[in-house]
């Protein structure tokens, strides 16, 4: 599977916020699934030709596992709190103060709105799936889809 940082190399690396984000942000997003590499504007443009369908073969076909809804996300954090992975694996995630930013973690904070940046690390989907679902249970708006 890709790194945000193997996504990034192959992005504008401007940080022009065209798409609302700056690059770092944007491969976050991408690596979770919840941007596509069109979303990008300035990919568009004949310097970045090619781009886009690089990121397409990085990126790969989309695995099961877990999706957040940015339009139902109201940015609360209790995925973040209630992430068994985080829990057991992440020090400040246990003092509730939140994972730094080269934690390894499931969820991030970005903008406001949850994102699954490393889904590979979740409970449910390596060792436990028919145990784990807090952060959806947890969920107040329903914005987390576990598939």
């Amino acid at each position: 599977m890709a790194t945000a940082a193997e996504i990034q190399e192959f992005l504008p690396g401007t940080d022009c916020g065209q798409c609302g984000l700056k690059c770092a942000e944007f491969a976050e997003l991408l690596l979770a699934r919840e941007r596509a590499p069109e979303d990008c504007p300035v990919m568009h443009e004949p310097d970045y030709a090619g781009f886009i369908e690089a990121l397409h073969e990085l990126l790969g076909p989309a695995a099961a596992g877990m999706r957040i809804d940015p339009e139902k996300c109201n940015g609360c954090g209790i995925c973040v709190a209630m992430c068994e992975y985080h829990l057991g694996n992440c020090a400040a995630a246990r003092l509730g103060t939140g994972p730094r930013w080269g934690d390894r973690v499931v969820f991030r904070m970005v903008n406001g709105t949850g994102v699954v940046v490393h889904q590979e690390y979740c409970t449910r989907l390596v060792q436990a799936a028919e145990k784990c679902s807090k952060c959806a249970e947890h969920c107040p708006t329903e914005a987390i889809e576990l598939f």
